[in-house]
């Protein structure tokens, strides 16, 4: 057989089967088209709907069955009613005339039942059989409820009234015992939120992987000590981001005088950096140093602690939280993991209104919040028209404050090199942490033991910033004899050259002399002109402006 015949019968059979694997795939599909249910029926579960229960929970009005309600869907009736309320007339819940579907709070019962799940827990099969409903069911209606939870972001994570500002001042102010720390009246703080599976396919897991060996979403709250409400967040970067930088792109950080009147800060950890609006302790490494550095870090962890009972507050109701069940595979997913989150914050900001003291202890230790404060969660404030006035004159004021700053810093930024503008933030930082200091000793009427204002703002106590200044002072007088020796050799060797090219001048002519002049005139020109040498273990780098980058 010649090798074209060869070639042609082989083509013939592969030809034939793929004929052939056609004619199965068709097969399949017509029976897939007959066959109304793919999968063996299962026995009826018989499983009451969870809503049916819930109402038959709220009808009794007994503490126990309001317990039990609350076990449920983690809050109580009051903000379960408020929240179906608010999205029911979202979008995703349009009635389709041949579609009606399941009614919003029945949706709603099933979303906060698995938010509030971890675990196997979480799983949309025991979801399924806890609520009455198929697995499908618990997926479709948790998607339209987080769908229109996240489109209430801002209004319901909104920034705090005048109201909740004055009260969050009083506390702070009380709490450390010093009139100067009410003005930082919130605090920021970052938490993990971690991922369940470890992200796949398109999405860079390394990327997920945090300091504490999981996969996890990185997630920042600014919050009030009181009422512990959510008044601002960063949500989306992932669990190997740095605090400070995703703080960083909160508006607060850019827009800063729209919220914050002159002088006011939020309180923040070691790690977030030094700005002029934001205050942290002292570094522990520095704290270890000072009794003065750690009684201050003991008074700013005394009001920041807040913050993590926020958190702590959150995840113990919706305990998805500690491991969300959602497998990320491409930034889509990477998303709805995203968005899960902040409806969980939205729900969460929702139903902390009608939150009471049993609520609380259910989840966290809020013993200091103070009786006021717990009296203006028990119901939705209604704000009277003086107050609302109050708001508008409020925004009004920091919006100009914010244009102000805004044409300053452009100005501070035209003149000034990054390198500048980066001392005069930290300059402005320590210049408020230690104001702050010096009024907490003022108020507590303590005594600095072995530190000064230039000491602390060095993060050092007075003895070793007296050995910095020796240190500084040698070095830079050691800077200066290496110049003047320098200088001294670079006189010698020309004076030495001009001689040298003078006798060669007297010897006669002829290339002698020629060299001569040549040496001469190379040797001599550095000097003559007052150039120096761009040696660079010879510069001064401690004086003048030559070493300030532009």
């Amino acid at each position: 057989m010649s090798p074209s015949e060869s070639s042609g019968s082989s083509f013939a059979a592969s030809d034939s089967s793929s004929i052939r694997d056609i004619g199965t795939i068709r097969s399949i599909l017509a029976t897939m088209q007959q066959t109304r249910v793919l999968l063996d029926r299962r026995a009826p579960r018989d499983t009451p709907r969870l809503i049916d229960r819930l109402d038959r929970l709220t009808d009794t009005h007994r503490e126990t069955d309001i317990s039990f309600f609350r076990h449920l869907v983690r809050m109580l009736p009051e903000a379960f009613d408020a929240i179906a309320s608010l999205i029911a007339t979202h979008e995703a819940f349009l009635v389709k005339p041949r579609h009606p579907g399941a009614p919003v709070r029945e949706q709603l019962a099933v979303a906060l039942y698995w938010l509030g799940r971890s675990g196997n827990g979480a799983s949309a099969a025991t979801v399924a059989f806890a609520c009455g409903c198929s697995e499908g069911s618990v997926i479709a209606y948790t998607g339209r409820v987080v769908d229109a939870l996240f489109d209430h972001r801002r209004r319901i994570l909104c920034w705090a009234s005048q109201r909740e500002k004055e009260d969050a001042q009083a506390w702070v102010a009380q709490r450390a015992k010093c009139t100067e720390f009410g003005n930082g009246w919130s605090m920021v703080d970052g938490s993990l939120i971690p991922l369940a599976f470890k992200p796949g396919g398109n999405a860079f897991h390394r990327e997920y992987f945090d300091r504490k060996g999981q996969y996890s979403l990185n997630l920042q709250l600014v919050v009030l000590p009181t009422t512990l409400r959510i008044i601002d967040f960063v949500a989306g970067y992932k669990g190997s981001t740095q605090d400070s930088r995703a703080f960083a792109a909160s508006d607060i950080v850019k827009r800063p005088r729209r919220y914050m009147d002159e002088g006011e800060f939020v309180w923040t950890d070691s790690g977030y950096g030094l700005s002029e609006f934001t205050c942290g302790p002292y570094d522990h490494v520095v704290a270890a140093k000072s009794g003065d550095f750690r009684r201050f870090n003991y008074a700013v962890s005394n009001v920041r602690v807040r913050s993590e009972h926020a958190f702590g507050y959150f995840k113990g109701r919706f305990q998805s939280m500690t491991g969300i069940r959602v497998p990320i595979k491409d930034e889509q997913e990477h998303h709805r993991a995203v968005k899960i989150v902040v409806a969980a914050l939205v729900a969460h900001n929702i139903a902390l209104r009608w939150d009471g003291q049993e609520e609380r202890e259910c989840f966290i230790d809020l013993s200091d919040v103070s009786a006021p404060a717990r009296d203006a969660w028990h119901q939705m404030q209604v704000p009277s028209r003086v107050e609302e006035e109050k708001e508008v004159e409020a925004w009004k004021r920091r919006m100009q404050a914010q244009r102000r700053y805004d044409a300053a810093e452009r100005a501070r930024r035209a003149q000034l090199s990054q390198y500048r503008l980066d001392l005069d933030r930290r300059d402005r930082a320590k210049e408020l942490r230690e104001s702050l200091h010096t009024a907490l000793f003022d108020a507590h009427r303590r005594v600095f033991a072995d530190t000064t204002p230039e000491s602390r703002k060095e993060n050092k106590t007075e003895a070793e910033y007296q050995e910095m200044l020796r240190r500084r002072a040698a070095q830079k007088q050691a800077r200066r004899q290496a110049r003047g020796s320098q200088r001294g050799r670079g006189r010698g060797r020309g004076a030495g050259r001009r001689r040298g090219s003078s006798r060669g001048a007297g010897r006669g002519g002829g290339r002698g002399a020629g060299r001569g002049e040549g040496r001469g005139v190379e040797g001599g020109r550095g000097l003559e002109d007052g150039e120096h040498t761009n040696d660079p273990a010879t510069e001064d780098r401690g004086e003048g402006p030559s070493n300030v980058p532009m």
